[in-house]
């Protein structure tokens, strides 16, 4: 082999070897890409499960104090109606005795 075809094969190998290094640069490239965008997806999909979670939980959460709030409130309806019921039983029974005071004292007693 002559020394101009040496220098040529060399050439020729280097510019092959340089073409492949960019294809390979060029595939790094992309799957960088892909690899940057389906960590976004991921991240964006993890975002919105935990909102999803943190909504549910915060609905929970209302759900069981407006249960407990309901409970609270028939309890304070119940002592309410007793304590209207003994006034009431208390204004009937004084009723009955300013009554039977007037009669009495209308019969001279």
């Amino acid at each position: 082999m002559q020394m101009t075809q040496v220098i040529e094969e060399a050439v020729k190998a280097l510019a092959e070897f340089e073409a492949e290094l960019d294809r390979i640069k060029t595939d790094a490239s992309e799957a960088k890409k892909r690899l940057v965008k389906a960590a976004a997806d991921e991240a964006e999909k993890a975002k919105s499960d935990a909102l999803a979670k943190a909504q549910e939980l915060a609905n929970e959460r209302v759900r069981v104090a407006k249960q407990e709030a309901e409970r609270g409130a028939e309890e304070v309806a119940k002592k309410g109606e007793v304590s209207l019921n003994r006034l009431k039983a208390a204004t009937l029974k004084r009723k009955e005795e300013a009554v039977e005071l007037a009669v009495r004292r209308l019969l001279g007693g």
